[in-house]
């Protein structure tokens, strides 16, 4: 209302029917989406099964995979240690580019960075709703009681606010991860403060993980200072593989909205090649129309010649 925009240009409405009779309503050309896979999925059949679909823009759920090289834990264990920490329980694990699997060096090297990040003084903190608090709980203590995953860092209920609960670390052998469906929880996201962490014993057994994964929001390695001569491009390849945004020796949480910024990623990660965040977001509600042979007067004003709007354009392939 302050801008001047009327006030039906933004609405909110209640309860769970009402995203699917918004998918079906007739004069829906477009959904974006941000939520559960399940919930996710359910949406975008609805908008391929109308009588005219319709785009579908979902974000849906996303790992976003952290891999710690072993000679980057062996330099640079602490500082590892304590941006994971950081990583993780931001928002209170809340945020979609949260990191919830990390492939760390067996042996001393990765036991300094896991001993980093459970010793890292991180409060307990409020979710969302009861609902989201409840899964969280239930999810950490399914994953807990799988063969050979043990807490480094017991995640659980606290008194400290209303909703609140404790960050919680679980550790497993990363040759259970790709042995089949035994494990399979630990390869989906689990919404709130916790991660997975994977010791890798050789770099065939961490890439056999990577293998495994869905898509992605993002993908994240931490190096040593010599393999950023090129050492790890193979690696690097093959996060871009997984994920729509690559983060070498940082850490994926925080979005920043910047025209290269790429906020997506293969299924179920989304379910389009578009971005949700950063200047090119507006295309998902953008038709292009080509122009061909039209006067220059019957054009509208962003492809005239005098380009009354002073818009950035490319024309015959220059910018």
């Amino acid at each position: 209302e302050k801008a001047g925009l009327p006030a039906d240009v933004v609405g909110l409405v209640h309860g769970f029917a009402a995203g699917p009779e918004l998918v079906r309503h007739p004069l829906t050309a477009a959904v974006g989406f941000t939520g559960s896979v399940r919930g996710g999925r359910a949406l975008h059949d609805l908008a391929a099964a109308r009588p005219r679909p319709i785009p579908f823009h979902g974000e849906l759920g996303s790992l976003n995979p952290v891999v710690v090289t072993e000679r980057a834990a062996a330099t640079r264990a602490a500082e590892i240690g304590a941006g994971l920490a950081a990583s993780y329980t931001q928002g209170l694990g809340q945020f979609c580019v949260k990191p919830g699997l990390v492939l760390l060096p067996a042996g001393p090297a990765g036991d300094a960075v896991l001993d980093a990040v459970v010793t890292a003084a991180v409060p307990a903190g409020p979710l969302l709703d009861p609902r989201m608090r409840a899964a969280f709980l239930d999810g950490v203590r399914s994953r807990a009681q799988l063969p050979g995953v043990t807490q480094a860092l017991a995640a659980g209920e606290d008194d400290a606010a209303p909703l609140a609960v404790r960050p919680g670390v679980l550790t497993v052998a990363a040759g259970r991860l790709a042995d089949g469906d035994a494990h399979a929880e630990l390869l989906e996201e689990c919404f709130g403060p916790v991660t997975v962490v994977a010791r890798y014993g050789s770099e065939s057994e961490r890439d056999a993980v990577l293998d495994a994964l869905p898509g992605n929001l993002t993908a994240t390695v931490h190096l040593a200072a010599d393999e950023r001569e090129g050492a790890a491009a193979g690696l690097v390849a093959r996060l871009a593989g997984l994920a729509g945004r690559v983060v070498v020796d940082g850490w994926p949480t925080g979005v920043s909205v910047a025209p290269a910024m790429q906020h997506g990623g293969p299924y179920p990660a989304s379910t389009s090649t578009s971005t949700s965040v950063g200047g090119t977001a507006i295309e998902r509600w953008l038709r292009p129309v080509c122009f061909q042979d039209t006067p220059d007067p019957l054009l509208p004003p962003e492809l005239r010649e005098a380009n009354p709007l002073g818009v950035p354009r490319t024309v015959d392939g220059v910018a």
